[in-house]
């Protein structure tokens, strides 16, 4: 049995804050360690030739009710944030550059509630809101801050966006177990069968 399994996330994608809560569940049940993967979707989308959904006028029609149809499903609210795509790139490289796993969980929770769980969502490229954000959650504006423009998480970040498409991801949320890749919320039943 795999000990752990990676997710591969930006918090500009709707659809990993919905993989949130069920990944957290398969790592209960499963006794494997879910690994955050922070990414940066962009340079993932450029990199495999994808495109976002939004960009085909069907797949956004489709994709805002489907959003909420699965939210329902899973038990969790999801708002749509007025600033997506959310530039995600600073608060990307903060994760990056934290290194205590259980604050850098907790943060990446923290952020994931406030881009897409809650009625009034917040811009996680505003740094001004993400500063009253860490404010109002015990992390250090200061420290966030810097770790955004640190050049050791920009290029810690560039790392692992790489290293993301090298292994065949093209879009978010993405799965591992080991070297099988697994696309979409939708998917983590399968992430569960395969940790077995």
């Amino acid at each position: 049995m795999a000990k752990f399994f990676e997710f591969f996330f930006d918090y500009t994608s709707p659809t990993a804050w919905l993989a949130v809560p069920v990944a957290l569940g398969v790592e209960d049940r499963s006794g494997a360690e879910l690994r955050f993967r922070p990414m940066f979707l962009g340079g993932v989308m450029q990199g495999s030739g994808n495109r976002p959904p939004g960009a085909v006028p069907a797949k956004a029609k489709y994709l805002n009710r489907d959003l909420q149809r699965c939210a329902r499903h899973i038990g969790i609210e999801v708002h749509m944030n007025p600033a997506f795509p959310i530039n995600t790139l600073g608060v990307l490289r903060a994760t990056t550059g934290m290194t205590d796993k259980a604050e850098q969980r907790r943060f990446i929770l923290t952020l994931f509630e406030a881009a897409w769980g809650q009625p009034d969502p917040v811009d996680l490229g505003d740094m001004a809101q993400v500063a009253r954000l860490c404010s109002a959650n015990g992390f250090d504006p200061a420290v966030i801050a810097a770790l955004a423009t640190d050049p050791a998480s920009k290029e810690a970040l560039k790392t692992t966006t790489d290293e993301a498409i090298a292994r065949g991801v093209f879009g978010a949320p993405s799965f591992f177990v080991d070297d099988d890749l697994f696309f979409g919320h939708d998917r983590l039943d399968y992430v569960e069968r395969a940790l077995a």
